[in-house]
């Protein structure tokens, strides 16, 4: 009896405290040229039970002129930062984040956390690159990734390289580099 009891309170604990929601992918990036209107990138949140979720923009790092925008899975206007999200268990639920670079170029980013009230807080990450970037990959040896984009040390975005100078490049499987090109 005193056995029965012990798994009767330990499994009551583990279902009080068990995940509600999962974020099929946690990180995501994307990029466009900066006169895009827009560009995005979804993932979607898959509920293990029934619920409600409050979401909030916790974390933003944008260029000035910028704006940012996300849909779960309602697509609200640039400026709304929180929300909720009523779960049902085993639906899925689009989840998405805008930016809109207004004509200039930079790089930002945007987190979004996620909490069900129960103990499961999750975090999204959007990470958006917009420039029109002619990239040289024949500056970088063929055994290496492909580059997406490169900054200079100022953290701006370049087209080429200059001889004699150290870069930070974006790979396209979405890693950072340092370079140093010569001539």
């Amino acid at each position: 009896m005193k056995n029965l009891l012990t798994l009767l309170l330990i499994s009551c604990f583990f279902s009080s405290t068990a995940q509600s929601f999962t974020i099929q992918n946690n990180y995501l990036s994307t990029s466009g040229s900066s006169s895009d209107y827009e560009f995005a990138e979804s993932t979607y949140l898959d509920a293990l039970s029934n619920g409600t979720l409050f979401w909030s923009i916790v974390f933003d790092s944008i260029p000035q002129g910028w704006e940012f925008s996300n849909c779960f899975p309602v697509c609200y206007p640039a400026g709304v930062l929180n929300g909720t999200l009523n779960i049902t268990q085993g639906d899925s639920y689009f989840l998405n984040g805008h930016f809109y670079p207004n004509n200039i170029a930079g790089e930002g980013k945007m987190i979004m956390e996620i909490d069900d009230g129960n103990g499961t807080v999750e975090q999204v990450t959007w990470y958006g690159v917009a420039g029109s970037v002619g990239i040289i990959n024949s500056y970088v040896n063929t055994n290496q990734k492909e580059i997406k984009f490169i900054y200079n040390l100022n953290g701006q975005l370049v087209n080429e390289f200059t001889p004699n100078q150290f870069y930070v490049v974006t790979y396209n499987d979405g890693s950072f580099g340092k370079i140093f090109v010569t001539q």
